[in-house]
């Protein structure tokens, strides 16, 4: 067990960067991926061939609500059974940062809303026990755990949302309607309950006070971490300051009770998020764990599996988990999924929170086993493209590198796909934000247009709680957090919704209102035409303010078309090459304006006219033919007998003579069994090959295999050698 954390997170930038692990052992796998299953083709100059990686999770849109904001079934519970005041128990509905009354018997009280609008998994806030309030002591300065991510019991279901049987029974209640439940666990830190004997939180580097242990020797986490070698610890000896309790009952306070150890926390001050203290730094003066610590590694390992057979939840969010050593996420991912698969679950999903527009920062997570993370790449490329009127060129180069995400069982498909969220502000207040003036029509429509990218894209799309009924807010955190039920916060009730004349002040379960219909249809669409979620994504170039891309199923070979326009005035007619020659494409019905069928030319092109801030989807009459010469396929990359100089090395195939083809990438060591690297299904076919676990000096052979829906079998070899990295 321990053997596989001897690596530390190591960060890096560029196309090459290593961004990943040091570790020696070989890349982790993704349990429940679906179609991954790699034949070995027939002829020795034939690598394996695995079809493309999709997970069963991707058709599953998901509902990200936070309980507390959602509806207040019970009343009861309001306070959590504390007596006192709101700085006591954290219950002040008037102040936007304190518990609001919402529970679990309200959301299962609204699953008939959530499954009319085509929900097919909830994802909750952590409905754990918190340190009830934080802050100076004052109304003013200090705010509640409402939102759930001040966590200090993991045994008790958090008394402002329910009990223990209140749980359970919403998990059924779900589960029979076929809608997954996924909790949002944190693991980075707890509840802030730890306070310095110094009474200062500037964060001091490890050079500057460095790691020690019992005996005051000085040690690097990354050096140990996870390793039966990892030492000792004393409070008064080990840390940059001397960690303690400012009240008695605080250091009993956290369960289960190893929780209490304060050897097992970090204890180096407030992180400033940048360089080591973004893993080592207590996040915003929260409890930071000592994550490289085998206690840890292996006591939030046992608890998050404990929490699967406890609830039979269906996946998890992981909250902050770029802030947490990348070496404990290469241990816990396969061990949840193994555990997850022993208790009978085999498509368990979760997916990170890695904040950021670095693909390398967020692949080098799913490349150790974590199946996803949240899509902030996409995120912020909608909020351009349909918030400011973007180019398309902008958009479509969000997926320029989603072959970073691509190896034996991963892609970018199953990437969490967002637009606006909790913490960032909500979609209406992002578009709100960049269109001063516009009227509630103009609003309307890039509201729409907005869940139309977001359901036709690649990936599992997020539906933030109130979005459908149009609430905008005024800016990120508290003033993107409204209640669905009426709300008597003053931020909150002078909000207008994007939809309807209601505001938070009214009750927002409006099943009429035209964006929650909208993203009803869309649910819809994508249940009735599948090709839309597991198909391949081909990105086509397309003019100024329209953005392009084919979705195509391997096994029917039925191409659709999507083209949006983001132009608030201007119908745009926009030319360019799908993959189907000499084919009839019809509207499909549902989607935007009404468009005439349109016949692509012998190449391909098409002329479609996309109303202003809308989506046209087409659909082929015809599967794609396939080419009557078998295909062609050669490694660009590296040169043959070349040096692979990183340990996230690109291998880049060309391929000719096919329309859609899909690449198997696979190198072999001394003769054995090749193995599958990833398989890439739109252009250009590359991967990110993570070889860290091979020594420096190894010769491999590199094998790309094209496979082009006929059964033609084509590939390519070159030799290379693993450099010192």
């Amino acid at each position: 067990m321990i053997a596989l954390l001897a690596a530390a997170c190591t960060s890096s930038s560029g196309d090459e960067a290593a961004g990943s692990t040091s570790t020696t052992a070989a890349p982790a796998t993704t349990a429940a991926a679906t179609e991954t299953t790699t034949t070995r083709s027939p002829g020795p100059e034939v690598g394996p061939v695995a079809a493309p990686v999709r997970h069963p999770a991707t058709a599953r849109p998901i509902y990200f609500v936070m309980p507390d904001r959602f509806e207040n079934g019970d009343p009861s519970n309001d306070t959590g059974g504390v007596d006192g005041g709101p700085l006591d128990h954290g219950f002040l509905p008037t102040d936007r940062g304190f518990h609001h009354g919402g529970d679990l018997v309200g959301l299962t009280s609204r699953l008939d809303y959530l499954e009319g609008l085509g929900i097919r998994a909830i994802w909750i806030t952590p409905p754990f026990t918190n340190r009830f309030v934080q802050g100076d002591g004052t109304i003013e300065g200090s705010s509640s755990s409402y939102h759930g991510y001040w966590q200090v019991d993991w045994d008790r279901v958090d008394p402002h949302l329910g009990t223990e049987a209140e749980m359970q029974a919403f998990i059924a209640e779900a589960d029979a309607r076929d809608i997954d439940v996924y909790f949002d666990v944190v693991i980075n830190h707890t509840g802030d309950v730890i306070s310095f004997e110094e009474d200062s939180y500037v964060y001091y580097s490890t050079s500057a006070r460095p790691f020690r242990d019992a005996e005051g020797n000085e040690f690097d986490p990354a050096d140990v971490a996870g390793s039966p070698d990892f030492p000792d610890l004393e409070p008064a000896t080990s840390f940059a300051y001397t960690p303690t309790f400012s009240a008695p009952e605080l250091a009993t306070i956290k369960s289960p009770e190893w929780l209490n150890d304060v050897t097992l926390y970090h204890n180096r001050g407030d992180s400033t998020f940048a360089g080591e203290s973004s893993i080592y730094g207590d996040f915003f003066g929260l409890d930071d764990l000592f994550t490289e610590h085998p206690t840890v590694v292996e006591g939030m390992t046992t608890l998050h599996g404990d929490l699967i057979e406890r609830y039979g939840v269906d996946g998890f969010r992981v909250d902050t988990m770029k802030h947490v050593n990348l070496a404990f996420w290469e241990y816990f991912a396969p061990e949840i999924r193994s555990r997850a698969s022993e208790l009978g679950d085999d498509d368990f999903f979760f997916f990170g929170e890695v904040v950021g527009s670095d693909p390398i920062l967020q692949s080098a997570h799913t490349n150790v086993g974590v199946p996803a993370t949240l899509d902030f790449i996409v995120d912020a490329a909608l909020e351009r493209y349909v918030g400011d009127s973007g180019q398309g060129e902008q958009l479509a180069q969000a997926f320029d590198d989603d072959d970073w995400f691509t190896d034996a069982d991963n892609n970018a498909s199953m990437q969490v796909t967002t637009f606006g969220n909790h913490d960032h502000g909500r979609m209406g207040y992002l578009i709100d934000r960049a269109n001063p003036g516009a009227d509630e029509a103009e609003l309307l429509d890039r509201m729409r247009l907005g869940f139309d990218l977001l359901f036709l894209i690649r990936g599992q799309p997020v539906v933030y709680y109130g979005d459908e009924q149009g609430f905008v807010g005024t800016g990120g955190d508290q003033l993107a957090r409204q209640s669905m039920f009426p709300s008597v916060t003053p931020e909150y009730v002078d909000d207008d919704n994007v939809g309807s004349d209601e505001t938070p002040a009214d009750d927002n379960f409006d099943t009429d209102h035209p964006l929650y219909t909208h993203v009803a249809g869309l649910t819809s669409l994508r249940a009735e035409h599948p090709t839309l979620v597991t198909g391949a994504m081909i990105v086509h170039e397309t003019p100024g303010p329209t953005f392009g891309f084919s979705r195509i199923d391997r096994d029917d070979r039925i191409e659709y078309v999507v083209v949006s326009n983001s132009n608030e005035s201007l119908a745009v007619p926009t030319r360019f090459s799908a993959l189907s020659p000499d084919t009839v494409f019809e509207p499909v019905v549902g989607v935007g304006a009404a468009h005439p069928a349109v016949t692509s030319d012998e190449d391909g092109e098409l002329l479609v006219e996309v109303p202003p801030l809308s989506v046209v989807v087409l659909r082929a009459t015809s599967p794609l033919p396939i080419a009557d010469e078998p295909p062609t396929v050669a490694i660009q990359r590296p040169d043959e007998g070349g040096l692979i100089p990183t340990e996230r090395f690109r291998i880049q195939a060309a391929v000719g003579r096919a329309r859609y083809a899909e690449v198997t990438f696979a190198y072999v060591v001394d003769g054995a069994e090749p193995v599958v690297i990833g398989t890439d299904d739109n252009p250009p076919y590359r991967v990110y090959w993570n070889n860290a676990h091979l020594p420096g000096g190894t010769e491999v052979e590199l094998i790309a295999t094209v496979e082009d829906g006929s059964g033609r079998l084509v590939a390519d070899r070159h030799t290379a050698t693993i450099g010192d990295r």
